[in-house]
């Protein structure tokens, strides 16, 4: 390992701090983040364990750090691809813009799953209301957003479907990442049932939920 040297200014500063981050995103593409410990990531950073501690108290603030800027890049993605659309949204056609802006951050997906489980402990409390204060304020833009294309949904309604998405990622991730005894045991051909696809499910969960909600608003209006 070469470590590398201090970073002073500012932008310096901002550098390495996003360079862990990636390491760490890197590290979390290969491993379990139980697997994962603060001395890995300083290793494969290229950095003294006490370095690393300069910049994150725990493991958990680094990915809960982390969990914030690809989060981040989420709603930036979705809100510029909800903005460019002219007219109202179809169902199918916000289930697909789904599927797409899920596609190319699986890691994202992870990372919220384990959120409450793992990320939220043993963060302080700066850190914790950094993100929350964060998610808030994306969820209400990108769901009035939502609102806007769906016509069925009532105003609000766009933040508590973002919320149950989330909830809906969680229960399928843990689902479509079982132990490996279990693993073993699923691999089984009578076992297809609980072998679940992350993606398959929660898109098609989506759009259950998106009809139910047209459903229901079109018999509010009768």
């Amino acid at each position: 390992m070469r470590v590398r040297s201090r970073a002073v200014s500012g932008e310096q500063k901002v550098k390495r701090r996003n360079a862990i981050l990636q390491t760490a995103l890197t590290d979390f593409a290969d491993m379990a983040y139980d697997e994962l410990t603060m001395d890995h990531i300083a290793a494969d950073a290229g950095l003294a364990k006490g370095t690393l501690y300069l910049y994150f108290r725990s493991k958990e603030e680094v990915f809960l750090a982390l969990c914030e800027r690809e989060l981040s890049q989420w709603f930036d993605d979705l809100d510029t691809a909800l903005q460019t659309r002219r007219a109202e949204m179809s169902v199918n056609s916000l289930v697909a813009l789904f599927a797409d802006s899920f596609a190319g951050r699986p890691q994202l997906l992870r990372l919220l799953a384990i959120l409450h489980t793992g990320l939220e402990h043993n963060v302080h409390y700066a850190a914790a209301l950094s993100f929350k204060t964060l998610l808030k304020t994306r969820t209400a833009t990108t769901g009035a957003l939502l609102e806007s294309y769906l016509r069925f949904l009532v105003p609000g309604q766009g933040a508590v479907l973002l919320i149950k998405i989330y909830a809906l990622i969680i229960g399928f991730e843990h689902l479509s990442e079982p132990s490996g005894v279990v693993r073993e045991v699923l691999s089984q051909p009578d076992m297809e049932l609980f072998r679940v696809n992350l993606q398959s499910a929660l898109l098609d969960t989506l759009k259950i939920l998106l009809m139910g909600l047209a459903y229901e608003a079109k018999y509010r209006q009768a």
